[in-house]
This record gives C-alpha cells, sequence and structure tokens, in this order.
C-alpha cells in the first residue's frame, strides 16, 4: 500500500510544479479538462499494468524484480539529470506540460487537457508498467495516480496564484522530488 501511494507521488507530484506555474500565469483548468485528465490518465495506467503483468508472466519472479527496480532507480537517475539541466524552457508539451495553453487563452480547454493529460501519464505508464513488475498494488495504483495528478494541479494553482508576487520556485525541483523518489523505490523494491 505504501509502494503504492508512494509511486503515485512520484508519478504525479511534476504536476504540482505545473499547476503553481499555471496559478503563476492565471491559467485555469476547464472542469471538462480536469475530468478529461483523469480519465486519460487512468486508462494509461491501467494500460501499463496489463503491460507490466504480461512481462511478469513471461519471466520469473526473481528477474522481473531486478528488472523493475533497475527500471525505477534508472528512470530516476534519468529524471533528476533532466532536471538538473533544466529543460523547462522547451515549447514541446512532451517536454514541457506548461506549454499545452495553445491559444494563450489562460484556459486549458477538452483538446489542450487531452495533450496535458497525455504528456502527464508518460511517467505513469513507464513507472505503472514497472510498479506491477515490483507488486505494487494494482487495484488501487491507477486512481490516486489520476486523483494525485488532479490533487497536485490543484494546490499548485492556488499556490501559484498567492505566490506570484513573493518567491517563484524553479520549475525542475518538482522533477528533482520525482526522480529521488523513484530512485528510493526501486532501491527499497530491490533489497525488499
Amino acid at each position: 500500500m505504501l509502494n503504492s501511494i508512494l509511486l503515485a507521488i512520484s508519478s504525479s507530484i511534476d504536476s504540482l510544479g505545473i499547476g503553481i506555474t499555471y496559478g503563476i500565469k492565471n491559467t485555469k483548468i476547464s472542469l471538462i479538462g480536469k475530468i478529461i485528465l483523469f480519465i486519460i490518465s487512468i486508462t494509461i495506467t491501467y494500460i501499463s499494468i496489463f503491460l507490466g503483468n504480461f512481462i511478469q508472466s513471461i519471466f520469473p519472479s526473481f528477474l522481473t524484480r531486478l528488472i523493475g527496480s533497475g527500471i525505477l532507480i534508472f528512470m530516476g537517475i534519468y529524471i533528476c539529470i533532466q532536471a538538473l539541466k533544466n529543460k523547462s524552457n522547451s515549447s514541446n508539451v512532451f517536454n514541457n506540460p506548461i506549454s499545452s495553453d495553445f491559444d494563450n487563452s489562460k484556459i486549458i480547454d477538452c483538446k489542450e487537457s487531452i495533450f496535458l493529460a497525455i504528456a502527464l501519464s508518460l511517467d505513469s505508464f513507464c513507472i505503472g508498467v514497472c510498479g506491477s513488475i515490483v507488486d505494487i498494488n494494482l487495484a488501487l495504483f491507477p486512481f490516486l495516480v489520476s486523483i494525485f495528478q488532479l490533487f497536485f494541479l490543484s494546490i499548485g494553482t492556488f499556490i501559484g496564484i498567492h505566490i506570484n508576487r513573493f518567491y517563484k520556485l524553479p520549475q525542475n525541483i518538482w522533477s528533482l522530488i520525482s526522480g529521488i523518489l523513484l530512485i528510493l523505490i526501486g532501491i527499497f523494491r530491490f533489497f525488499q
């Protein structure tokens, strides 16, 4: 249960930084956009778990646990390296989901929320595959990922609105935290 929560937080915490940036820029996600985000997130995470279960059925459990833990650790290292390189100024939505407000309307509408959801769910997909291999709670994980994404986006937007005048957080801090969490979870699952 704890692993499911930590993995869900790790795959969703980038949403907090994105939400803060949206708040600072006074950009809001429409209600229908949030619903679309939730549905896409949960669907992609379930697909990833199905794929992870398929991999687990082919290989012996020790090998799948080793592979899953290793991938989590390497993903965490990769995310940390990318965060330290600070590529947040990219205009590509998959490198920088903040740029998903294509029409600069300050509202993330239905079409834009699809791109945002896919961009945010890429980490969830990889983590879901590895997580199912290292025996997380498969029924709970997709819901946790989707709920944490919406929660972090909403909290981040609220924080961003209120800190805009006082202090600007680096956009890469949440990616760095996400990467560190993945490394720790991978190490923990490897030695468990």
